[in-house]
C-alpha cells in the first residue's frame, strides 16, 4: 500500500438531500496509532451518534484503508441492525476493514474506477513462544470471522474466501460485483442542492472514552491492515527503542540486560 492510500485525509459530512441521509466517512477506520490525533477516525460511535433517530433510507459515501478490525466489524453490525435501508457507494477504496464496513450495508455500489481490499488479519507480537501461539491462534479465529461475513454476503464457499484472504486480493468495481461483494457499478445520483443539516454530532468525550487505550498490538488492539503499514509501525518503534537505549547508556556506564520488553501493550 503506498503513501497515498494509508494518507486518506480524515473526513466527516452528515448531510440531508432530498430527505435522504447522507454521510461521507473517508480516513483511517477505528483506534489511531499512538502518534496520531485520536479524533480523525471512523468508528462507530461517531456514526452511531449521527445516525440516531434518523428516519428514512440512508446513504454513505466511504473511502477508507482500512484499520482496526474489531471497529471495522462494529461498525457493519451497528449497520445491520437499522431498520433504515442502507446503501454504501464506495468511492475510491474500501480496503481491509473498510470492506467488513461494505458488508453491513443493504446495498454496495462501486463508483467507477475503485477499487476493494480483502486480507488476512495482521497484527504485531513481542515475547516468548507462548505468547507468539496465542496471537497465531487469535489470528486464525479472526480470519474465520472474517470469511463468514464476507461468505454472508457474497454466497461464495468458505475455501474461495480464504484463498482471496490468503492472496491478499485487490478486486476491481467489477469484478468485486462478479464476486458478490458488490451490488453494482455505478455512482449514486445525489442532487447538488443540499439541505441544511441541524446538527452535527461528534461527542468528543465520548469519542475519548471509546478509543482511550487503544493500540496496534495485543489481543484487544488487533488491526487488520496492510504489511507495508505494519512495517512502518515496527519502524519508528524500532527509532524510539533505540532512542531509549542511547539515553539508557547515558544514565548508567554499565550494559544492561533485558532492556528489550514488551511494547506498545504487547501480548502477555
Amino acid at each position: 500500500m503506498n503513501k497515498k492510500l494509508k494518507n486518506i485525509p480524515f473526513q466527516f459530512k452528515n448531510e440531508v438531500v432530498n430527505n435522504k441521509t447522507v454521510l461521507t466517512l473517508s480516513g483511517v477506520v477505528g483506534k489511531p496509532y499512538p502518534w496520531e490525533d485520536e479524533t480523525d477516525t471512523i468508528n462507530e460511535k461517531l456514526i452511531e451518534n449521527a445516525l440516531s433517530g434518523v428516519d428514512g433510507d440512508i446513504n454513505i459515501r466511504l473511502n477508507s484503508p482500512g484499520g482496526d478490525v474489531f471497529e471495522g466489524i462494529s461498525i457493519c453490525n451497528l449497520l445491520k441492525s437499522l431498520d433504515n435501508h442502507v446503501t454504501i457507494e464506495v468511492t475510491a477504496l474500501a480496503a481491509s476493514a473498510a470492506s467488513i464496513i461494505a458488508m453491513g450495508a443493504d446495498k454496495v455500489i462501486m463508483d467507477q474506477g475503485s477499487s476493494m481490499m480483502v486480507h488476512e488479519a495482521s497484527t504485531m507480537a513481542w515475547g516468548n513462544k507462548q505468547d507468539i501461539q496465542k496471537t497465531l491462534n487469535a489470528l486464525e479465529t479472526i480470519d474465520k470471522s472474517l470469511i463468514s461475513i464476507y461468505q454472508t454476503k457474497t454466497g461464495l464457499d468458505e475455501k474461495t474466501i480464504s484463498d482471496f484472504l490468503t492472496a491478499e486480493t485487490w478486486l476491481t468495481a467489477q469484478e468485486a460485483v462478479e464476486n458478490g461483494f458488490a451490488d453494482e457499478v455505478g455512482n449514486v445520483d445525489i442532487e447538488d442542492e443540499i439541505e441544511p443539516e441541524p446538527e452535527k454530532v461528534v461527542d468528543t468525550e465520548d469519542e475519548k472514552g471509546t478509543k482511550a487505550n487503544g493500540g496496534l498490538i495485543g489481543l484487544d488492539g488487533i488491526t487488520l491492515v496492510s504489511n507495508e503499514i505494519i512495517a512502518e509501525v515496527a519502524a519508528k518503534v524500532q527509532e524510539k527503542l533505540e532512542d531509549q537505549l542511547k539515553e539508557k547508556k547515558q544514565e548508567e556506564p554499565k550494559p544492561q540486560k533485558n532492556l528489550l520488553k514488551n511494547f506498545l501493550g504487547g501480548i502477555n
